[in-house]
């Protein structure tokens, strides 16, 4: 399909640390479906956030996607941490592309009562360690305590920013009408039971899918990703229609 609603964007934010199998999951994806792919980052620090200097590049280099694309619909998915990207650029990238906007949350955790989530923040580098070798960070390198020094450090500001997102969206509400969800069993920091309680953040409807798996998207996901972001590429044409 061509013209502004047959073509559509995927825009990926990616978890704190790095984009790692999501990311190239998506980009996978997009290119498979012949639907344009951007990657935007994560807000660096919260003075980022308050001068507005993250939501201007993210939106110059949106700009710069739609023109390449001329993409009637995009699609913001936020891996962990990047799905409180995804909520907060929501608003601002729909008015500012006059475009229908639509997002799907990876293993993004619900904020509580008091808009606290799971962190990095406040953990030791032990602990950290840990969740790591979970997901498969080489030993030999948290066996190093230079590298896991400079490691857990950045993890730990990145989670602060993301605390500082979550706060914000417990204050100012979650802006979708429509809110699609992947969430799966075997994320060893934000299992299921911290995904599937968005439907009391959104205004309308929410899509929980919970599935097996780790706290990345790899490859043996890829299908049910593509079938995740179909549904929530729907519901954006269901918008605009």
């Amino acid at each position: 399909m061509s013209g502004p609603q047959g073509t559509s964007l995927l825009v990926a934010f990616p978890a704190a640390g790095s984009g790692g199998t999501t990311l190239e999951q998506l980009e996978k994806l997009a290119a498979r479906r012949g639907m344009g792919f951007l990657s935007l980052p994560n807000p660096p620090t919260a003075e980022a956030v308050e001068t507005g200097e993250w939501q201007r590049e993210c939106l110059a280099g949106l700009s710069r996607a739609l023109d390449d694309t001329g993409a009637g619909r995009v699609l913001l998915a936020g891996h962990c941490m990047g799905g409180f990207s995804a909520l907060r650029l929501r608003d601002p990238l729909a008015e500012h592309a006059g475009r229908a906007v639509g997002v799907l949350l990876l293993n993004t955790p619900c904020p509580d009562g008091e808009g606290r989530i799971p962190t990095m923040s406040e953990l030791a580098d032990e602990e950290i360690a840990q969740i790591l070798a979970h997901e498969g960070f080489p030993q030999d390198l948290l066996d190093d305590e230079d590298v896991l020094a400079e490691v857990a450090g950045r993890l730990r500001a990145e989670a602060s920013v993301a605390d500082g997102l979550a706060r914000r969206l417990h204050t100012d509400g979650v802006p979708p009408e429509v809110l699609h969800v992947l969430s799966t069993r075997g994320d060893f920091f934000i299992p299921p039971r911290h995904c599937v309680t968005w439907h009391e953040r959104v205004r309308g409807e929410t899509h929980v899918t919970v599935a097996d798996g780790g706290h990345a998207i790899d490859a043996g996901l890829a299908g049910l990703l593509e079938r995740t972001v179909d549904a929530a590429l729907a519901d954006i044409r269901t918008e605009i229609e």
